[in-house]
């Protein structure tokens, strides 16, 4: 009799599990954070990380891409933390640094791919290091078991301040991860893009992400605000590392003004296979500590996946056809390059200019030879400080002759190319029209 009451309450026991197990493989819980994850320069960093690998090990969501992983052996760490709740994970490499982004998921990653950014600052610009760090997106395509999931992730060049710049470089970035959205997926496919995105909703970079495409946000359609909490992820003024950019008046702490929304989770569902339910801000004030996770807060998506009912009848027209509002940032698009093309001819006389007068200055000395006993000879000390500053001047002319002639050409370029893209993308429009 025992036996039998046993065997019953196994049972049972099995069919609730089983029936938990099917509850969640509909649903997916995604996440991004920018962790701001600098060794050595970002506080706190060495105890922020592995909270934050503990707070994922926690296992409320399904698929998680971190920005600003810097550091391999910080991956790594991560990685062996969360490996029970999330085994599948990929670092995506670039520039000198690592492109700072990965991806851990709870389902297999079957495919992945990064492309980098053809524009990504200057690498002069030492302070802003975007440039060493390769920006682009990356793609995994993740064996989701109702459906495969295109996921993308990336973070996009900072904009520093607002003297604009970045601007035609920032709007080559949302331009390129539009069209390699794009061009890996079909309307009908389950599609993810997520990152720091470092855009207002305002600005012609989000228009350009969100409206070229045909992606939702799924803030703006499904987000939870809340006191204190109306989206923004970026200066809030509650952070512990980020509140003190924050411009915002005290009494308009917590409010819609306070911090910026640039981290973002956009979704594709074209046959309403994928479908956002719930979205929040998150990981914002480590639990039992007086400090945040990181100087942005994450944001927090759940999606209910079903089984794709299309198969490959996506034509043409619909991969590729673009809204009216995508239209009107293309067009944006298109003015702010042939300014930066108009820019360029005046930065590169302005370089080459410089670079002349300083290999005048290196070379000098070998025209007009000091005087054994003169100040300027390398009998003196003033003479030997005058060579090493030669030495200087003639490794800057060289900088200088490489921006001034080779970079810019190669800017250039990338600004004609994504000119005559635009240029094709329109007038499909207007035959697609006549």
């Amino acid at each position: 009799m025992n036996v039998q009451l046993f065997s019953k309450c196994l049972l049972t026991v099995i069919l609730i599990l089983n029936m938990a197990g099917n509850e969640r493989e509909p649903n997916l819980h995604v996440l991004t954070l920018n962790c701001w994850g600098i060794p050595y320069v970002s506080k706190m960093w060495e105890e922020r990380k592995v909270l934050i690998a503990e707070e994922l090990a926690k296992g409320h969501h399904d698929v998680v891409t971190l920005q600003e992983i810097w550091n391999r052996g910080d991956y790594e760490l991560i990685r062996q933390i969360v490996v029970d709740v999330l085994p599948y994970s990929h670092y995506f490499y670039s520039g000198v640094f690592g492109s700072g982004v990965c991806v851990f998921s709870r389902y297999p990653i079957i495919d992945a791919y990064f492309y980098r950014y053809t524009l990504n600052g200057y690498m002069y610009k030492i302070t802003h290091a975007d440039w060493f760090g390769g920006k682009g997106v990356g793609y995994c395509l993740i064996d989701h078991p109702k459906q495969p999931i295109h996921f993308f992730a990336t973070h996009t060049h900072a904009e520093y301040n607002e003297s604009g710049e970045y601007v035609p470089h920032r709007a080559v970035q949302a331009y390129q991860l539009s069209q390699f959205v794009q061009h890996l997926t079909k309307p009908s496919d389950a599609v993810l893009v997520c990152g720091d995105m470092n855009c207002e909703p305002s600005q012609l970079f989000y228009r350009v992400i969100k409206d070229v495409t045909g992606l939702t946000d799924a803030w703006e359609k499904h987000g939870k605000i809340k006191r204190g909490c109306y989206g923004n992820t970026a200066d809030v003024s509650s952070n512990t590392f980020s509140g003190d950019r924050s411009d915002v008046a005290d009494s308009q702490e917590g409010g819609p003004e306070d911090g910026k929304r640039i981290d973002y989770i956009f979704y594709q569902s074209g046959q309403k296979s994928l479908e956002c339910t719930h979205c929040e801000v998150t990981m914002r004030h480590v639990p039992g500590k007086t400090f945040s996770f990181s100087d942005h807060e994450g944001v927090a998506a759940t999606f209910v996946v079903t089984d794709s009912a299309a198969g490959d009848t996506d034509s043409v027209q619909a991969t590729f056809s673009i809204s009216s509002k995508g239209r009107e940032a293309l067009s944006e698009t298109q003015k702010i390059i042939c300014g930066a093309i108009d820019a360029l001819s005046r930065r590169q006389n302005f370089q080459v200019f410089v670079a002349c007068a300083l290999l005048l200055f290196a070379v000098y000395p070998v025209m007009f030879t000091a005087a054994e006993h003169s100040h300027f000879s390398l009998h003196h000390i003033f003479g030997k400080i005058l060579y090493l500053v030669r030495i200087i001047a003639t490794v800057l002319a060289s900088g200088f002759l490489f921006y001034g002639i080779i970079n810019v050409r190669e800017e250039y370029s990338v600004y004609k190319t994504v000119q005559e893209m635009i240029d094709v993308q329109m007038k499909r429009y207007v035959i697609e029209k006549g």
